[in-house]
């Protein structure tokens, strides 16, 4: 004569291992929460590539680019030296001489130090890189997140160098300078806001 622990279901322990058996992981811990937890990562990293303290460092580095682009002709462009001698428009007359007292501050030439360093002596071709892939990485919302992320922090670092080290063409675009740091921020902007906004076009 059976009792009536022995006709009721199986308790709780059982029931737990025979869902284990079956695969069936435990609330909580489903196989759907797993790309739930890499949406929020990708989330997370997403918004370190595309965040306001990287977009202002971007920013500043395509004012930088577009100020010493601009004089690159009539003055230098980044990092090269102004030859001895040389005969500069008026506007710049004073250049060798800002740079020469620059010189004489420890931090600007440790920012000329890092930036020669980390652009293997093509701080140039370097900030033109750091910007591009700024402004790539905004467009492309599809791409691996943690190149991107990569690609953005370490282009807003080198930005940031290297507008410390250009701070006397900062000084030489003068008026021009706020006009400079207006189409730097709209760039990364707009380059933040367009994907979304083209998927809500295209539904």
């Amino acid at each position: 004569m059976g009792s009536a622990a022995t006709e009721a279901g199986p308790v709780a322990g059982e029931t737990a291992t025979a869902t284990a058996a079956d695969g069936e992981a435990p609330s909580g811990d489903g196989p759907g929460d797993a790309p739930d937890g890499t949406a929020r990562g990708g989330a997370r990293l997403r918004g370190w590539t595309v965040g306001w303290p990287a977009g202002l460092a971007q920013a500043l580095g395509a004012a930088v680019l577009l100020i010493t682009e601009f004089v690159r002709q009539d003055v230098a462009a980044l990092g090269a030296k102004v030859p001895k001698g040389a005969h500069l428009p008026d506007y710049a007359a004073d250049f060798p001489h800002l740079v020469d007292t620059l010189d004489g501050q420890w931090w600007f030439r440790a920012a000329e130090t890092v930036r020669d360093a980390v652009s293997f002596g093509e701080p140039r071709a370097a900030l033109w890189a750091a910007v591009c892939a700024a402004l790539v990485v905004r467009l492309n919302l599809d791409g691996p997140p943690r190149t991107q992320c990569f690609l953005s922090l370490a282009g807003a670092g080198y930005c940031v160098v290297a507008a410390l080290s250009a701070v006397p063409f900062l000084v030489l675009a003068g008026a021009a300078l706020p006009f400079a740091l207006l189409v730097g921020a709209l760039a990364v902007v707009l380059a933040t806001a367009a994907p979304g906004a083209w998927r809500r076009l295209t539904g």
